[in-house]
């Protein structure tokens, strides 16, 4: 009977180490769009669905989030050109399921950058904008659908109020139509659903959708003071400027003043000089922390003290001793929040992680990117995005369209695993997660695309007028194997592989290349989801219930299509000696799914000598 040597597992995506040399269950180079599963499968990628209208204008989504508002909407949110867009759902009822303008005339060239900071009086929260001027932009996310208009009234449509829709009742009582773009200003009604006291209603129909005007306000906190990066920390907004070292703090209570005395009272502002200008913002453990310059992050200190009789405030900016050469943060859309630590690309670049295990009172920096480390050295980092979702950091390099995915898997026991997906090609710059879906902006035109939904890529075709599939070029390349005996030749006459197909792939290719490169040779063999003599029952589904919920990482959740079967299959070959073996799996079509449980030959020493080496 013969014995198989079988890989039973993937381990990761690995390129750090010499792909002849390393545990042969790792993928390598040139492995791409395939995805490694909480089951250890490696699996074909899903593809991507368009969320919204198609758009060819070559304008790439240059920043993009969801605003978890503060009653609860999640308001997706992306800016392009001089556009900033919301998508919307259903309002009051009426459903409207498109990205909708609620700003234009915005900067072209500047990242907006955005922070949500709590109006007491108002009792909502309001998103402040800033785009590298001296300005600082209100939205408040009001949005009403409307029903009906009278000279100088008019009436939503849904039985909630336009205050309860987040309109003004004491800020900038104007809205906007998004069909037309002209203001309306109302003097009353935001408790009802009837604005009144409009002076002119002329252009407004039935079905218009209205927004809150965005309302600018100048010179803050300068005149003059381009403004770059915005946080808010304890309803404190925090700016920072590409053009000085400085960073300024506004009161808790009004975002749009930043003065304080000497001494300080809580919740006044605050102005620091640090080393060089802001890079960005984040918090580690209840502290807010800022990146300036390629070398250099500080901490926000507010420490109580006593002046007099009188008890007032200190903050201060202390570096963080840790971060060394070039081991700052690259840009705000970089800096990812993951649990109670911070991660981010570094001017390395690598991907790093600030946490708050002190050791001797200071934060901790780690590495996360070394198995990867030739990618990433590799690597176009401009303009790069990162978001944290199901267990999972994702990673743009737009200038590529290449994503890199760093999965955390969990056991019961609270044991952590860390590792690298294979390189995914997806035209992505910024992410934002829409109703729990993970969504990715594109890197060359106004369009978001909801990421990993079905089987292939999709693309617009403006003949036709329709959307067109596209394929995913998969690829799935593990390390080389050289049984235990490196310097002597192997033989082997079948290969065994396991695994799942659909019935729409009919040329999953295997590729075993003899010896590195396939320099010996390099055979090919083709399985179709069509063939019985291999296929078994139907693929069970990776549900919740099947899966601990500690392990329950983005990959993991990635059912198989319903029509998916597993496989086995022996291949035969003329026996060839060899030193090492690779074996490689690929596709290069719409709608196939394949996944690779485990796989091996009958491999055996030959009884042949390699003469050919000897010197």
């Amino acid at each position: 009977m013969d014995t198989y040597t079988l890989a039973e597992e993937a381990l990761g995506y690995v390129t750090v180490e010499d792909d002849t040399n390393t545990d042969p269950r790792h993928l390598v180079s040139p492995s791409k769009n395939v995805l490694i599963d909480v089951q250890k499968k490696v699996r074909s990628r899903p593809g991507y669905t368009r969320k919204g209208a198609p758009n060819s204008a070559l304008t790439p989504i240059r920043n993009a989030f969801t605003w978890n508002t503060s009653r609860g909407d999640d308001l997706p949110i992306r800016f392009y050109d001089d556009e900033w867009e919301v998508y919307l759902g259903t309002i009051d009822a009426t459903a409207i399921n498109a990205w909708t303008r609620f700003h234009s005339g915005g900067s072209t060239t500047a990242i907006p950058r955005s922070a949500s900071w709590f109006d007491t009086g108002e009792n909502i929260d309001l998103l402040i904008t800033v785009q590298g001027d001296d300005n600082l932009y209100e939205w408040n996310g009001a949005i009403a659908v409307v029903a009906s208009i009278t000279g100088t009234t008019i009436t939503k449509t849904g039985t909630t109020t336009f205050a309860q829709n987040r309109f003004y009742t004491t800020r900038n009582k104007t809205v906007v139509c998004v069909r037309t773009g002209t203001e309306y200003t109302y003097t009353g009604g935001e408790g009802t659903t009837t604005l009144t006291g409009i002076s002119d209603t002329t252009g407004l129909v039935a079905g218009d959708i209205l927004v809150q005007k965005v309302v600018t306000t100048s010179d803050k906190p300068a005149a003059n003071r381009n403004n770059h990066t915005i946080a808010c920390f304890e309803n404190q907004l925090y700016l920072g400027s590409e053009d000085d070292e400085e960073v300024w703090v506004s009161k808790n209570n009004d975002y749009d003043d930043f003065t304080y005395s000497a001494p300080r009272v809580a919740g006044e502002g605050g102005l620091g000089t640090l080393t060089d200008p802001v890079r960005g913002f984040g918090q580690v453990g209840g502290t807010q922390i800022i990146f300036c310059g390629p070398s250099a992050a500080f901490k926000a200190i507010y420490t109580q003290i006593t002046v007099g009789t009188t008890l007032s405030e200190a903050l201060t900016f202390q570096p963080i001793k840790s971060i060394g050469a070039n081991q700052g943060a690259l840009n705000q859309e970089s800096i990812v929040p993951v649990g109670n630590a911070l991660a981010y690309l570094s001017n390395e670049v690598a991907l790093r992680i600030l946490d708050d295990a002190h050791v001797g009172g200071e934060l901790q920096l780690r590495t996360l990117s070394n198995p990867v480390k030739p990618d990433f050295d590799a690597e176009t980092w401009d303009n790069a995005c990162g978001i944290w979702h199901k267990n999972a950091l994702w990673l743009s390099a737009p200038t590529n369209s290449h994503v890199y995915i760093l999965e955390y898997v969990e056991d019961a026991n609270g044991k952590l695993k860390r590792f690298w997906q294979p390189p995914q090609v997806l035209p992505v710059r910024a992410f934002s997660v829409i109703q729990q879906d993970l969504h990715g902006h594109s890197n060359a035109m106004p369009e978001t695309y909801v990421l990993l939904d079905g089987l292939s890529d999709t693309g617009y075709d403006a003949d036709a007028d329709a959307d067109v599939k596209l394929p995913i070029e998969t690829k799935a390349a593990f390390a080389y194997r050289t049984y235990g005996k490196r310097a002597q030749l192997k033989t082997f006459d079948e290969y065994f592989v396991e695994g799942e197909i659909n019935p729409g792939t009919d040329d999953l290719l295997f590729t075993l290349n003899y010896d590195y490169g396939g320099q010996t040779q390099m055979p090919e063999r083709t399985l179709s989801g069509t063939d019985e003599s291999i296929l078994q029952g139907s693929v069970g589904y990776n549900s919740l219930a099947q899966q601990s919920l500690g392990g329950q990482s983005l990959s993991g959740l990635l059912s198989a299509p319903p029509e998916a079967r597993k496989f086995n299959v022996t291949f035969e070959f003329a026996k060839e000696d060899f030193m090492k073996l690779q074996p490689i799996f690929s596709t290069n079509e719409v709608d196939r799914y394949w996944a690779i449980t485990a796989h091996g030959p009958n491999v055996a020493l030959s009884p042949r000598k390699n003469t050919a080496i000897r010197r």
